[in-house]
């Protein structure tokens, strides 16, 4: 064949492909049924030589003409022209499989795609109509036999792979169903963990006591520096701001700044700054910005679900952080302040400071907060306990579902080969 060199040049990729596009063929088959569209191998001379491929190489390989324009002999030229053109082809055949697929055509493979005619359509690799869809639905039916609903196989034992990821969903532990209604152990698995959520709320307020503790020795340390400074001034704002935090927190509820009672109550000198036994009693508030609700946490699974009612204890944030807030919040309320006379600095840096009445208080938070911290360790305990049992009464929940579907899956197989 003899090359137009220039023409050659000429032919466009976008031009190769429509002239390409042309030479796909149609020939019809299946009675009407579908057609086939087949691939045909594009001519490595007239398609590929030139519009793809550098034409020198074409003429080294097919003339020996070009070859030390190259650096290739002939025959060197003619096999990396023949590899070349094989991939080119083998992408075209890839793009056709696509394309017949894109299509809704179903690949015959060997560069064949067949696409269906109405009234026909594509099922899996077939054209079928809608007739014969339904009787082939009606006679895998008949072949199928009995086919039990949920985790069963058709001889009515499990499937363990679709019940262990379903058998909650069949279980009676389930917010819908009122507990007394529910089977024993789902009931268990519901009382266990009203268990388990009861201790972590009493841990939640134990830390977050014992935070309040740790801010009122705070107080505690600023209001004996104020003395040992002898800076009256701030010796009574401290005094006011620890009686204040102090009360608050007891006549709440809470148990914390128990160990500062005494001392504040002990020392009449210190009681009458400010007035501090009947005017701090008087402002603190009927509950408390530390109150935690719990409506939704303990004693409310039954109402809320499981998932809620943690759901609902961790949005309770860290209690660490709640009595922060908390303490800061108490420092802002201005209380009625009063003077302390010489003679009366003198008694409390006595009491205080020297009979290490501070000191003493500071030592019972450290005590109480060790009991508090050791209730906690016990609670933990407990929880993982509990935690255990809760997976206990799930094995027992989920074998009591095993043996109801079975049971259930034979019955309706009895009434099912009975028709």
């Amino acid at each position: 064949m003899i090359f137009r060199k220039q023409e050659k040049k000429n032919i466009s990729l976008k031009t190769f492909y429509i002239i390409l596009a042309l030479v796909m063929i149609f020939s019809l088959t299946g009675c009407g049924r579908s057609k086939v569209t087949k691939f045909i191998k594009p001519d490595i001379k007239d398609d590929f030589c030139g519009p793809i491929m550098n034409y020198q190489y074409c003429k080294c390989a097919f003339h020996n003409e070009f070859c030390e324009n190259i650096g290739l002999s002939s025959g060197t030229a003619n096999s990396y022209v023949r590899s070349e053109y094989n991939k080119w082809v083998a992408h075209l055949i890839k793009e056709f499989e696509e394309d017949c697929q894109a299509g809704g055509g179903i690949y015959l493979g060997n560069g064949k795609c067949e696409y269906c005619e109405a009234p026909y359509y594509k099922k899996g690799n077939e054209c079928i109509s809608a007739d014969e869809e339904e009787e082939d639905e009606e006679d895998e039916s008949e072949k199928q036999g009995f086919k039990p609903d949920g985790p069963l196989n058709s001889d009515c034992t499990i499937n363990q792979e679709q019940f262990d990821a379903e058998w909650k969903k069949y279980s009676d532990i389930d917010l819908r169903i009122p507990v007394q209604s529910r089977s024993w152990e789902a009931q268990g698995v519901v009382k266990t963990h009203e268990q388990i959520l009861n201790l972590k709320v009493a841990n939640f307020q134990l830390e977050r006591d014992m935070e309040i503790d740790r801010q009122i020795r705070l107080e505690a340390r600023a209001y004996k520096n104020a003395l040992v400074k002898n800076i009256k001034q701030n010796l009574i704002k401290a005094t006011i701001r620890l009686a204040y935090t102090t009360y608050k927190t007891i006549e709440s509820g809470y148990n914390a700044g128990q160990s500062f009672k005494t001392f504040l109550t002990s020392t009449k000198t210190l009681a009458r700054a400010g007035g501090l036994l009947s005017t701090v009693k008087t402002l603190v508030p009927k509950g408390s910005k530390i109150a935690i609700d719990t409506k939704t946490i303990t004693g409310k699974i039954a109402n809320v679900g499981i998932e809620t009612a943690y759901q609902a204890m961790e949005a309770l944030g860290n209690p660490k952080d709640i009595a922060i807030k908390f303490m800061k919040e108490t420092q802002k309320v201005i209380v009625p302040s009063a003077d302390l006379t010489p003679e009366e600095i003198n008694i409390l840096r006595d009491q205080h400071i020297t009979k290490q009445f501070v000191d003493f208080a500071i030592a019972e938070s450290y005590k109480d907060n060790a009991k508090k911290r050791a209730q906690i360790t016990a609670n933990e305990n407990k929880i993982k306990q509990l935690e255990a049992k809760v997976a206990t009464w799930e094995v027992k929940e989920k074998e009591r579902v095993k043996n109801m579907l079975e049971e259930s899956c034979k019955q309706q197989k009895a009434q099912y080969e009975q028709k």
